[in-house]
């Protein structure tokens, strides 16, 4: 009978020999992404910038949908003027159950992924407005800009989840200045009147 230091001599050895046959480490699949506009009414021409921060290629990003527990579309109406980086496709999806609304499969077909430190660029025009896109999606735990990412082929292998944060209305950003500049000068006048 095996003494208790063989077996456990045995478990050692085994790990070793295991460690040394196992695959190896998955490269991180992480990024970022931005949703902006320079238009301030309808129609809306977004970019969206998904910077690679992981080390895995991304080939895949779905914009506005998520896999589970179903394939569901978030953006309200469909998106026009969609396209992606070179030789990326960029077909809207809409399911069309009721209540379904659309997404953008971007991928890479031919082209070159976003490599890690990379960043794609992504357009579309829709008549949504960046504060619509700032919601909830229909479906709870969602964001209307909740999208994913995947290394190659959409619904192949590894994918993250991302919510895509969305830049304010250039209207609504020129206000937010300039109510910082009136502040800042009624502060200045109630200092120097204060000192006076």
């Amino acid at each position: 009978m095996p003494t208790e230091s063989a077996a456990l001599r045995f478990r050692l050895v085994s790990v070793a020999v295991l460690s040394l046959f196992a695959a190896p480490a998955f490269a991180d699949l992480v990024a970022t992404a931005v949703v902006s506009t320079n238009s301030s009414a309808a129609p809306f021409d977004y970019t969206i910038s998904v910077k690679n921060t992981g080390t895995a290629d991304i080939g895949t990003f779905w914009f506005a949908w998520t896999p589970t527990p179903a394939s569901y579309d978030f953006l309200p109406s469909s998106p026009t003027g969609v396209s992606g980086p070179t030789n990326w496709a960029a077909p809207v999806i809409h399911s069309g159950f009721p209540g379904d609304g659309y997404s953008i499969e971007y991928y890479n077909n031919g082209g070159s992924p976003i490599a890690a430190g990379g960043t794609g660029l992504f357009h579309f025009t829709s008549n949504v407005s960046p504060n619509t896109l700032l919601g909830n999606a229909f479906f709870p735990g969602n964001k209307i800009t909740t999208s994913f990412i995947y290394s190659g082929f959409p619904e192949v292998g590894a994918a993250t989840r991302l919510d895509a944060s969305v830049a304010p209305e250039p209207a609504s950003a020129t206000l937010a200045c300039i109510a910082a500049i009136m502040g800042s000068l009624l502060l200045w006048r109630k200092k120097s009147a204060a000192s006076a």
